[in-house]
Formats: C-alpha cells, sequence, structure tokens
C-alpha cells in the first residue's frame, strides 16, 4: 500500500514539476508588447497612434508591432519634423498608383522605419511624423510663442508612453524639418541627457554659432553615447528652370561648412575626411560625428533625394553595427520590400 501512495506521489509531483515548467516556459515565450491606446496597422502590423498634441501640432506615432517590440531592448523614440509642405501620409509613402500625389514617393519614411527594424539594430525604432497645421514648422514656430517649449515637452510626454522600455530621444528633420531640432535646442540651457542622438537631414538653414554652438558642443561632449548627423548638398550650386535658387549663404552647405568649422575646432575629437564620388565624408574618429557633404558638378535638385536614396536609414545606423548594412547612401532604394500598398 505504502508503495502504491509513494508512486502516486511521486506521479504527482512530477506532472505538478511538468506543468510548473510548462508554464513558465510558455511565460517566457510570451513577449508580445501591445501598446495602450494604440491601434493595429492592417499591413505589417505595426502600432499607430495619431492626435493633435497642442494648436496645429499633429503626432502620429508609429512603434514596432506587439510581436516585433523587444521589452529587453532600449526604445529609440524619433521626433521627425516634416518637411515644408508635406504631410504625414506623403512622408511615410506607399506605393505608386495611377493619380497619385507626387509626394508619396519622395521619402518613403515609413519603408525606411520598416527597413532599419527588419536589421534588429540593437533597439525598437519608434518614428514620430510631426507636421504643423501649416506645413512648415517654421511658420508654425513664428505664430506660436512658447512653441518651442512645447516641443520638449512633446519629447518628455513621448518618453513616458514608452516608460517600461528605456526610452531615449532622437531629434531629426528634413527641410523645414530641421526647426524641431533647433526648437528643441533653442528652449533648453543644456540639452537633455535623454537625448542619444541629432539628425539634419539638409534641414540646418538656422545654425548659428552663438546660439547653438555651445550647448551642442557641450552635449557631444557630455556622453559617449551621444552622436550627431548631418547632410547636405550643394544648394547654392544648383538650378531651377535654369536660376540658381539659393543664394551663396543660404542653404544647408553653406550652413553645414560653417557647423563642421565650429564643431571642429572645439570638440577634442579626431577626424576623418574621404571622398567617394561626390560625396565627402567629415567623420569623427569615435564614429559620433559625421558630415555628409554631397558637391553637385551637375546644379541639380538634391534636396529630398538624399532622403529617398536611403538617407533616414543611415541617419540612425552611422556609428553602429549596423551601418551600410544592405543598403548605402545617395544609392538605390534598400527599402522596396517594405513600402506599404496603400494609405492607411
Amino acid at each position: 500500500m505504502s508503495v502504491v501512495i509513494s508512486y502516486l506521489e511521486s506521479a504527482a509531483v512530477k506532472r505538478f514539476l511538468l506543468i510548473f515548467f510548462v508554464a513558465a516556459i510558455c511565460a517566457g515565450c510570451d513577449r508580445r508588447v501591445e501598446l495602450p491606446g494604440f491601434s493595429t496597422a492592417p499591413c505589417f502590423g505595426e502600432q499607430i497612434m495619431a492626435y493633435t498634441y497642442a494648436p496645429g501640432m499633429k503626432v502620429e506615432i508609429n512603434a514596432p508591432s506587439a510581436s516585433e517590440f523587444d521589452r529587453s531592448l532600449p526604445t529609440a523614440v524619433v521626433l521627425y519634423g516634416l518637411p515644408n509642405g508635406n504631410t504625414t501620409d506623403w512622408t511615410i509613402g506607399k506605393q505608386a498608383a495611377e493619380g497619385d500625389d507626387w509626394h508619396f514617393q519622395i521619402q518613403h519614411i515609413g519603408a525606411q522605419t520598416r527597413y532599419i527594424r527588419s536589421l534588429r539594430p540593437g533597439f525598437n525604432l519608434v518614428t514620430v511624423y510631426l507636421e504643423a497645421e501649416q506645413l512648415s514648422w517654421g511658420s508654425w514656430r513664428a505664430a506660436n510663442k512658447g512653441g518651442d517649449s512645447l516641443i520638449v515637452r512633446l519629447a518628455e510626454d513621448l518618453l513616458g508612453i514608452f516608460g517600461k522600455y528605456e526610452p531615449y530621444i532622437v531629434l531629426s528633420g528634413h527641410s523645414g524639418g530641421g526647426n524641431i531640432p533647433f526648437g528643441f535646442i533653442d528652449a533648453v540651457d543644456t540639452i537633455p541627457s535623454y537625448v542619444h542622438r541629432i539628425v539634419f537631414l539638409d534641414s540646418n538653414y538656422n545654425w548659428d554659432d552663438t546660439r547653438y554652438g555651445s550647448k551642442l558642443a557641450r552635449w557631444l561632449g557630455s556622453s559617449a553615447g551621444n552622436s550627431l548627423f548631418v547632410a547636405c548638398y550643394d544648394d547654392a550650386n544648383a538650378l531651377l528652370n535654369g536660376k540658381p535658387f539659393v543664394s551663396p549663404t543660404g542653404g544647408t552647405w553653406y550652413r553645414s561648412g560653417v557647423m563642421l568649422k565650429y564643431l571642429r575646432g572645439c570638440l577634442q575629437k579626431e577626424w576623418t575626411e574621404q571622398k567617394s564620388g561626390n560625396i565627402v565624408s567629415c567623420r569623427s574618429t569615435d564614429d559620433k560625428v559625421q558630415f555628409l557633404m554631397i558637391e553637385n558638378p551637375e546644379r541639380a535638385i538634391l534636396h529630398t533625394v538624399m532622403v529617398e536614396k536611403n538617407g533616414y536609414i543611415h541617419s540612425l545606423l552611422f556609428g553602429t553595427s549596423k551601418e551600410n548594412c544592405g543598403y548605402g547612401f545617395m544609392e538605390d532604394a534598400a527599402y522596396g520590400n517594405f513600402i506599404q500598398k496603400e494609405v492607411w
């Protein structure tokens, strides 16, 4: 009798342990991150939230799908200031179709975001599209006293949304969208430690050594994790209808030269300069600062081309182990398989 009881007890213990371990394994496998208040996109399963944050300030958050969001990784929250004259849908992009507005094909930030995610870059990528009511962040800033502080507040509110997942901020923008990083910097005495990367995609028109130089230099020197990326082209040499349309000192080519000279003069960094075709790369040897400056002997307009040709991808991957992984800056688009079919 005691042998039977012992056997039954042993079987019960084994059954309990089996159930316990299976449950533990299942719990470990369920790594889905479903973000409260977000909807699921019909394609790619991305988690999306769109709202008006403040008067004239539209926000659309695009986060990885619940199955791809890795709770064990840090989360890069990119504030992407839209270029002048562009809507969020145009900026995200879609597959070409007859009758479409041409703006759908000139940036493809949605597909570039998905491409970066597909590389498993070591962070969760959240792209936050910021659209001004006037379709111009410069006009919005001029019309909204205290607007710069709203940019900072938005960044901090976004950190709160992703607070469980080691979030940090990337300030980025194309064209007039450069007002997002500049507005943020104008609103603070010191760039906060939660900002890890600043990006200017042909968008640093506002650069001024006195106004921004010391803040940016202090921030770059404050942490080995902080990085800066700047892309521009020789817009002063470009022609529109056969005529120059940017003054010698009015565009990003000139401003980037001034900005680079300032930073090279005050940062304790070694620098390299390399040229490949028409692209000059000025880069710190610690891989924390890069200027890509495109010469323009053909006098073309490359303002948006540099974004379309993997510019957003490179702006977030330069200096990481995934830099130039399957793509090249100003080369054919690497993200064709990630372009959504329709506007959601």
